[in-house]
């Protein structure tokens, strides 16, 4: 029975708690002799190889990044005030737009609200069933408010896909 090479590798670095057994197999045993004297030469010219210096440092890879500034930049205070600033302006061009088309609502009973939700469930399945899509045609929806809501959206939405988009873009230093 012959040594493992962990039992070497603790024996050279003295870490053996069997270093009087390690001893005495060999004496006896030239095999982990010869196995012996090829780690410590393995170990030695290790030793000799000069340091090798990384032309840039991978550590800062791996490093926790800090967190968020406790204050916001200001680019990025602006873009949210003027996404909010916008939607507020197409809330403000909608409103009108929704009370023309509208009617003015009145609050059904319970039950009345119950067997209307009943009965539109009821005919979307009766249309699914049929793959039939209702048509809906625009009859007197006035054009110059709907203009309006679509560019007033039309700037909401850049403004908000810019903001984000600079809020989530990659910062690489």
């Amino acid at each position: 029975m012959h040594l493992t090479n962990e039992q070497l590798n603790e024996y050279l670095d003295n870490a053996s708690t069997e270093r009087a057994f390690i001893e005495t197999h060999l004496d006896s045993c030239g095999e982990c002799v010869a196995r012996l004297s090829n780690l410590q030469a393995l170990f030695a010219d290790l030793d000799s190889l000069p340091e090798a210096t990384l032309s840039r440092d991978i550590a800062a890879r791996f490093r926790p990044r800090p967190s968020l500034a406790s204050q916001l930049p200001r680019w990025l205070t602006l873009t949210a005030s003027l996404q909010a600033a916008s939607a507020l302006v197409a809330l403000i061009v909608a409103i009108p737009f929704f009370s023309i088309m509208l009617p003015k609502v009145e609050l059904p009973s319970f039950t009345t609200w119950f067997f209307e939700i009943q009965s539109l469930w009821t005919s979307w399945l009766d249309q699914l069933s049929t793959f039939q899509m209702p048509t809906f045609q625009p009859s007197n929806i006035p054009t110059l408010e709907m203009s309006t809501l679509f560019i007033a959206l039309a700037i909401v939405s850049i403004f908000w896909i810019f903001g984000n988009g600079l809020l989530l873009r990659n910062n690489r230093s």
